[in-house]
């Protein structure tokens, strides 16, 4: 084409090689700023496709991560309830000893009376069908034939009193006080051996001291001629005329209901805490499973079961402490539930102890993956560095060799 301007070969060549220069340093530069000598699959496809399958696994295993670090969260979630559940089940175990204790402190023994006299040389002794109460010294003291002694008897489903005269023998006052009944049950019995005149709570009858809410006695001075006020020692409580009516024994009923009170509360908070050790919308105190995944094809994972903590779950029963048998039953439902809190406590823990050595093996993958992935794609900032360096010389070079090639046409305007 006549418009064409010709260019001699030497410039033409200057002018390739700084079109080439200018592309590989713009090709360092962009190395440069995205940190990689690999940046698309024309680079180098080879590295460029298996660095991407790195990357690739390393985002599913991060995903992964996240579930497992919640499987962790949810399992220290139960840990925390079980640590609560247990000082709850060692507070109904405290209360269960006190039920206990109430029992074996009340002995079915509620009231001794010593009732010895000193007649005779063979040694303390009394006769049981000819010498009276008043006739007795060290439990009963200024009786006369006149004067009575009013046991009454309160239990929980009713009330019986009976009346003893001074005059009274000890066979007659054992049968008067073993003739009381409630509800048509025996209630106590009466005894005198070595000296001791016992009334007892007649467990074999039917009969428990929970039942018995209360003795009393009253010592009236008929005649009002005594020196001395009548007395009469029950167990170390002291009844005098002038003290009116007595309580020599107190019952274990307001007692127990105050522990029974005490035991359903805390049962209530047992299922409380079982109840809110949820997260992430898995309780495993309420029989809810876990399933934690470990790898992107889930061919590996674990699965802890979960078990219900509640009261109920355990087997625990409310409150009935009306006989020590029942007090028993609670005691073995308890121990049971506590041997069960425990093994699920040491399982979950092999479980959490599993998963957490997975997430660290897990983490330590990733870094691997994006380690290897880095490897075939990072570029070598020092070396890239230097490109640059000696591709802009290689620049200013090629513009000072393209003024030279130019000279010759320039000589020709000279000539004009």
């Amino acid at each position: 084409m006549t418009g064409d301007i010709a260019l001699t070969s030497a410039l033409r060549s200057n002018l390739l090689t700084l079109q080439n220069t200018q592309r590989q340093a713009d090709e360092t530069q962009f190395r440069l700023s995205t940190g990689k000598k690999v940046n698309s699959a024309l680079d180098n496809p080879l590295n460029f496709f298996r660095a991407q399958s790195f990357s690739n696994r390393a985002s599913d295993l991060s995903s992964l991560l996240d579930g497992i670090n919640l499987s962790i969260r949810t399992i220290e979630e139960a840990d925390k309830g079980i640590t609560a559940i247990n000082q709850l089940l060692d507070t109904a175990e405290s209360i269960i000893d006190e039920s206990k204790s109430a029992y074996n402190g009340s002995s079915t023994n509620i009231a001794n009376l010593r009732g010895i006299q000193t007649q005779t040389t063979t040694g303390l002794r009394a006769t049981l069908t000819t010498d009276t109460l008043d006739s007795l010294v060290g439990g009963f003291k200024n009786l006369t034939a006149a004067d009575t002694i009013e046991i009454e008897i309160n239990g929980l489903d009713g009330t019986t009193t009976v009346t003893l005269n001074g005059s009274d023998t000890i066979t007659q006052a054992i049968a008067t006080i073993t003739g009381a009944t409630i509800g048509g049950s025996q209630v106590v019995t009466a005894s005198f051996a070595n000296g001791a005149f016992s009334i007892d709570v007649n467990t074999a009858g039917g009969y428990d001291v929970s039942a018995l809410e209360d003795v009393k006695v009253t010592v009236t001075d008929a005649d009002k001629t005594d020196t001395l006020d009548p007395t009469v020692n029950f167990g170390g409580t002291i009844v005098r005329d002038s003290s009116g009516q007595t309580n020599i024994y107190k019952g274990l009923y307001s007692q127990l209901q105050n522990l029974q009170d005490r035991y359903d509360k805390v049962l209530t908070e047992i299922s409380a805490t079982a109840n809110d050790s949820s997260f992430n919308g898995i309780n495993l105190l309420k029989g809810n499973d876990l399933l934690t995944t470990f790898n992107e094809d889930g061919t590996s994972s674990l699965s802890t079961t979960g078990d219900d903590l509640t009261a109920n779950g355990l087997g625990l029963s409310i409150a009935d402490f009306q006989t020590r048998a029942s007090v028993d039953s609670r005691s073995a439902e308890l121990e049971s539930a506590t041997s069960t809190v425990r093994n699920f406590g040491s399982l979950i823990s092999t479980d959490l102890s599993l998963i957490q050595t997975r997430r660290d093996f897990t983490e330590s993958t990733i870094n691997t993956l994006k380690a290897g992935s880095d490897d075939l794609t990072l570029a070598d900032l020092n070396e890239e560095g230097a490109n640059l360096l000696a591709l802009q010389t290689r620049q200013q070079l090629g513009v000072t060799s393209l003024s030279l090639a130019s000279q010759a046409q320039q000589g020709v305007l000279r000539l004009f």
